[in-house]
């Protein structure tokens, strides 16, 4: 006690409060989501990470990585996009969808035309949903984040 008195008198002891970062499990599936020609994502392999709750969009259920450039400017190869799971996503929102078995991230278009997967890459057409087709919803996504970011924020 003698010695912590010391420190106190020189004044070459500070008292710090430790800052508490917030943490959260989250699960980001390994099979990306293709932006570009589609990849599997229903039952793949998953990892649970914990992560600062500080880069994730609030509300986001889960993560997918991202394959491909047709997403681009605003997505990338190698990102990883935050998803808020949901069975419907608004026409002109980008959201996860798999189209017959095949994963992808895409902007819904839904007008007298039909229904169309549109990529923000112009190089890329529409992808024109069918009759027959199978289409599921996995969610809207809600933000990105840099593979190299995520991997100081976890735990």
């Amino acid at each position: 006690m003698d010695y912590i008195n010391l420190l106190h008198a020189s004044g070459i002891y500070e008292k710090q409060t430790a800052k508490i970062i917030p943490f959260r499990s989250i699960d980001i599936f390994e099979n990306a989501v293709s932006a570009g020609t589609g990849s599997f994502l229903v039952d793949g392999p998953k990892e649970t990470v914990r992560i600062d709750e500080s880069i994730l969009p609030e509300d986001t259920t889960f993560g997918v990585r991202i394959s491909g450039d047709s997403m681009e400017p605003e997505f990338h190869d190698g990102q990883i996009a935050w998803v808020l799971q949901q069975e419907s996503v608004a026409n002109g929102e980008i959201g996860i969808f798999a189209l017959n078995g095949e994963a992808y991230i895409k902007k819904l278009q839904n007008d007298k035309d039909g229904i169309f997967l549109i990529s923000l890459n112009e190089k890329y057409t529409p992808i024109k949903v069918g009759e027959n087709d199978r289409l599921d919803i996995f969610g809207k996504v809600l933000g990105k984040s840099d593979a190299s970011a995520i991997t100081g924020h976890c735990r």
